[in-house]
């Protein structure tokens, strides 16, 4: 077990942390923006939960109490998917949805507070960059077990085959017009890709050796779905959580390089 006393006790950069959180605030914004706006719907429930939605993730956004108001947005974002959802809103029950809901709640784990944030500017110094990563570690996990239950789900002959993708593909470009020729090879092809690859993810992202090709090949793969099917915002949401997989100093480096400053002394050289 000293791998799971290891993640457990990881201390790092912040600077990914801060990065998240700011990123699923804006996907949060992106996803239910318009939805919860005043204009939208003025039942005093709709209107209650647009305020407080705002309020959260716009505290989240500048990093004001960043664990809490992340937490909150975090909750908020779960009543709005298993609460309004089956009371009536059905989009929201979407698993995409859940997922970025969840990975909000998870978000508030990761020290989010002490980069890019109020709480940082108020704090100064005695907020260090550096500190326990493990909730980082939560966030990435939820993406590898999205991965597998994915990629299980999709183990039945009628997504193997390409029937399913074969459907999706009529109903958003085809509609009933015959499929060109070797329409359905590359369907057959399509699919067993994505379940692979998926698989292959569960594994890949954590070793760090490995994501060099892992990671482009996992942004590849959700482009290709953001291009080509209806996932709204949850190609933006997995990108975001990939942060999580990264080692935290070596982003910390890449942000002082890019930004022209000397590296923070707290983050050893890589």
């Amino acid at each position: 077990m000293s791998w799971l006393h290891a993640m457990l006790t990881e201390e790092g950069s912040t600077r990914s942390s801060g990065l998240l959180r700011i990123l699923l605030a804006l996907v949060l914004w992106t996803r239910w923006g318009t939805e919860v706006a005043f204009f939208f719907d003025q039942s005093p429930a709709r209107l209650a939960l647009g305020a407080c939605f705002y309020l959260a993730t716009t505290a989240m956004l500048l990093g004001v109490y960043s664990r809490a108001s992340t937490a909150a947005s975090g909750l908020i974002a779960m009543v709005m998917v298993h609460g309004f959802g089956p009371a009536g809103v059905e989009p929201w029950t979407h698993h995409h949805t859940a997922y970025l809901a969840l990975a909000t709640l998870l978000a508030a784990l990761a020290p989010v507070g002490h980069s890019y944030s109020w709480d940082k500017w108020r704090a100064g110094d005695a907020l260090p960059e550096r500190a326990p990563l493990w909730g980082l570690r939560m966030v990435a996990l939820h993406v590898s077990v999205v991965y597998f239950w994915t990629a299980w789900d999709k183990c039945f002959a009628a997504f193997l085959s390409g029937e399913r993708l074969e459907m999706a593909f009529h109903q958003l470009y085809l509609g009933s017009d015959p499929a060109p020729a070797g329409f359905g090879t590359l369907m057959l092809v399509g699919a067993v890709l994505t379940v692979l690859v998926e698989y292959l993810l569960v594994v890949a992202l954590w070793v760090r050796r490995w994501q060099w090709w892992a990671m482009p090949l996992g942004l590849l793969m959700h482009a290709a779905f953001f291009t080509l099917l209806p996932v709204g915002t949850f190609t933006a949401t997995v990108f975001a959580c990939y942060l999580a997989f990264l080692d935290a100093d070596a982003v910390h480096r890449i942000l002082d390089r890019v930004g022209g400053r000397p590296l923070d002394a707290q983050v050893p050289p890589g």
